[in-house]
Formats: C-alpha cells, structure tokens, sequence
C-alpha cells in the first residue's frame, strides 16, 4: 500500500512541477481591424494575452478562420520574410498576427469579426531569438546626439539625393527636426512610400503639424505619395517603386525618399538607387543598418547587427537580383540588377537614363 502511495505523490508532484497551461492556455478573440500592411489586429489587448498565461518568445497555435498554424510571440518583425509571427508591438494596444513582409489577412484569407483562436504551443520555445532581436525604439530627442539621427535623416549622395524618416505625419514626434533639414539641404522633390494623399493632407491640419517646408513642396507638386505597404516581393511594390523613380527622374534634385521610421520600405527605394549609383555590397548594408543605430543603437560587429542585416538588406538584395533565400552576394552586377528590376516594373530606358544621370 506504501508502494502505491509513494508512486501517486511522485505522480502529483511531476504534474505540479509541468509548466501551467502547456495545451491548455488558451484566448479566443475576432479580427478587430486589418491594417494598411494586411495585418490582422485582434480584439485582444497585449495586456489580457500577457494575463492569459503567454509571454514573448512563447510558440503559440493559431486558428483563424481556414487557417491554422504555429508561429512565435514576439514584439517586433524577428521572423524571416515569409514567415507568420504574433506581435505586441510597442505602443500598441492589442496583438497582431503578421507575416514578415507579407499580409496575413490576405494570406490565411480572414476578414473583420472572423473568429481567432490562440493557444500555448511551447513556452519560451523562441525566447533565445526574442531576447537576441528585441529592439527598444525612443521617440525622445535626448536620447540621440543630433537632430539628423533623431530624424533619421542623411545623405546618400550630398546634395543630389538624401534619405529620411516621417518629416510630415508627426507620430514620432521627429517632424519639427525633419522638416528643418530638408530645408537646409535644399531638397526639391519628395517621393513619399508611406503615406496617401488623404494622410498626408489630414496632417496639415494636425494640431501638432510642424511641417511647413514640406507642405510648400506638396502644393508645388513636387511630392509625390505611393501610399505602400513593407511587402517588397510584390508586384504592387515593384510597380508603385517604378512610379516613384519615374517621377524623380522627371524633376530636379536635390531628392528626400522617406517612409515613415526610414527603415523598411526606404531601405528598399534607398538600396536600389544606390545600386545604380554602383555601391558594392557592404556599402548598401552599412547605410541600412545606419537607420538601426540611430533607432536602436545596434553597433556593428555585433550578434544583433549581422543578423538584422542578414534577414533584411541582404534578402533585398537576393530579391532584386533574383537569387535564392542565403545565397552567396559575391561577385553580383547591383547596376544591371537593378535596372533589370526597374524596367521589368515598367521604367523606361529613357527615364532610367535620366534618373542616373541626375544621380551623377
């Protein structure tokens, strides 16, 4: 009888000791929004899914409509382009399924009020990649040593073309900064990824708008909206690129590009038009990743550096130039590859001609 009793207390303390809820934590939701990058946001505040028993880094289960599969629960874009992740974003108030550079909603086929299940898969199944990739963003100007890092705001070729973050659309708090530089470095027309006419004119009456260079550019007609999602493997992308540049080459520099954090889909724009000013491999990276450091402080030679670059830039640079996800960037033509993906977008000769002769 002793026997028995000593192999039940061992059994009841295993099952004491098991991780709570393994196959049991579960929150049910709907689709509450679908985002202009075809996320799909839920009814379920990060703070009741945390309180539910999930933490960043956690595998979880997910059922949407047709849809069922298995991603990681992390607070940025961590996975591989492609790949299908829940996100608390910082700032946000509810969690997102998403596909990295990709629109979920489209994907799994889901729309507004449809059903979302989430259930505990593994806990802390992709911790070590949430705590490798996470990123702290500030929107405070203390925490940089300049306005242009602040604003996320460069040269890419002095005084022809320049990059930057949002320097209209005043989310970030970056505007006053952004718009100053502009002016200062004489920028005469503005090809905007980010936003839609309707946005960008929403904004001017913005009690906190303090874009007043910029909206001179925009009356004058020399800004231009495309209005993009990050979905940079897209025929839409590539067609909304050709648009942009097309108006570029049409008008004079000095040029600003810009998105909204300067990061995604102006590293693209930037990346591309830096291949055909004939920038080498590392060059192109170094200048993406300046927007990490000026937004998270991620250093070169660092863990988190090489595998941001990896991830991002470079699989731009595969796409672009048509190869496979992790081959070897060696010994690649960036100029032809990037005039083979204009003109295939529909660029014409004539104003791919212009467009590298206004670079020069």
């Amino acid at each position: 009888m002793k026997k028995y009793l000593s192999f039940a207390l061992v059994f009841l303390l295993i099952l004491a000791w098991i991780p709570a809820g393994i196959g049991e934590v579960e929150i049910c939701g709907k689709v509450a929004e679908i985002d202009k990058y075809g996320n799909a946001r839920l009814d379920i505040s990060i703070e009741d899914f945390n309180s539910a028993g999930f933490a960043l880094g956690d595998i979880v289960t997910v059922t949407a409509g047709g849809f069922s599969g298995d991603m990681p629960y992390f607070n940025g874009f961590y996975v591989d382009r492609g790949e299908t992740m829940v996100r608390a974003y910082p700032g946000h108030t509810c969690i997102d399924v998403c596909i990295n550079y990709g629109e979920f909603a489209e994907t799994a086929g889901v729309s507004m009020e449809d059903p979302v299940t989430i259930t505990l898969k593994e806990k802390a199944g992709a911790l070590t990649l949430q705590e490798i990739s996470s990123l702290e963003y500030s929107n405070d100007r203390s925490d940089d040593v300049s306005d242009a890092s602040f604003a996320n705001f460069r040269p890419i070729k002095e005084g022809r073309l320049y990059r930057s973050g949002v320097p209209v659309d005043n989310q970030y708090g970056q505007v006053a900064c952004a718009d100053a530089l502009i002016r200062e470095a004489g920028i005469q027309t503005v090809m905007n990824l980010a936003s839609t006419e309707e946005e960008i004119e929403s904004s001017f009456t913005d009690k906190d708008f303090a874009a007043p260079y910029y909206k001179e550019l925009y009356l004058s007609g020399q800004v231009i909206m495309l209005g993009l999602s990050i979905h940079f493997d897209s025929d839409e992308f590539g067609d909304g690129i050709v648009k942009g540049f097309t108006f570029l080459a049409d008008r004079e520099p000095p040029y600003l590009v810009h998105c909204i954090e300067g990061k995604d889909r102006i590293g693209f724009a930037a990346m591309v038009l830096e291949m055909l000013m004939g920038w080498n491999e590392s060059e192109i990276v170094a200048d993406y990743m300046v927007s990490y450091a000026n937004h998270y402080g991620i250093e070169a030679g660092t863990e988190k550096y090489s595998m941001i670059a990896e991830k991002n830039v470079k699989e731009m640079m595969r796409f672009v130039a048509g190869l496979a996800k992790g081959s070897s960037l060696e010994k690649i033509d960036w100029k032809a590859a990037a005039e083979a993906y204009l003109t295939a977008h529909g660029m014409t000769e004539s104003a791919l001609k212009a467009l590298e002769q206004k670079l020069q």
